[in-house]
């Protein structure tokens, strides 16, 4: 797996200390470690980290707020510490993209191999979502274009194929996306 930086957040410092050994020994960067949650966050945004590993405590209320923007704008890939299997956590855990867990005691192997899947799976999330973006904003030109089309059709007599090339031309000739022309035209004539 590729190096990545991580951030440490939690009160443990016996086994977070585990983990950033674990880490830095297989050539990941430690970027820093946070005692509370509270400003895990804005650490987050300023360092963007590939990596979070957070330490579930008893108040899970608190962290679990901050999870749930880690993992809606998809800031990192996750790793929640719990001192034993907690199924609330887990529930909650399940239904998220960044998230994962590893229970204490932690071990060297188990460890990597969680952090391995973890950051794996995030950059397939990113590589889903800027796909999944990249189409979105296909389907809009595509919609502006047909609209830009039919306003041709319908003020200036134009056939459909005969208006789409009308906007296929003015793009090509003037080095302008198709979308653009479409949109001119729909402010235009529309």
């Amino acid at each position: 797996m590729d190096c990545s930086k991580f951030i440490i957040s939690g009160e443990d410092k016996r086994t977070l200390t585990i983990f950033k050994n674990i880490l830095v020994s297989s050539g990941h960067v430690f970027i820093g470690y946070l005692k509370e949650s509270t400003n895990l966050l804005r650490c987050i945004r300023t360092n963007v980290p590939d990596l979070i590993i957070v330490e579930a405590t008893n108040d899970f209320s608190e962290l679990k707020k901050v999870l749930e923007i880690i993992d809606d704008e998809i800031l990192a890939a996750c790793v929640v510490v719990m001192n034993t299997k907690n199924d609330k956590i887990i529930e909650f855990i399940k239904g998220k993209k960044v998230l994962s867990y590893i229970t204490k005691p932690v071990f060297e192997e188990p460890a990597l191999q969680v952090i391995d899947m973890s950051l794996l799976n995030f950059g397939r999330i990113l590589e889903y979502e800027r796909k999944v973006k990249k189409l979105n904003e296909t389907l809009e030109s595509r919609k502006i274009v047909e609209k830009a089309k039919w306003i041709l059709v319908q003020k200036d007599g134009y056939t459909e194929e005969a208006a789409y090339e009308v906007i296929r031309r003015k793009s090509r000739d003037n080095r302008i996306p198709m979308k653009d022309i479409a949109e001119a035209l729909i402010l235009t004539k529309g």
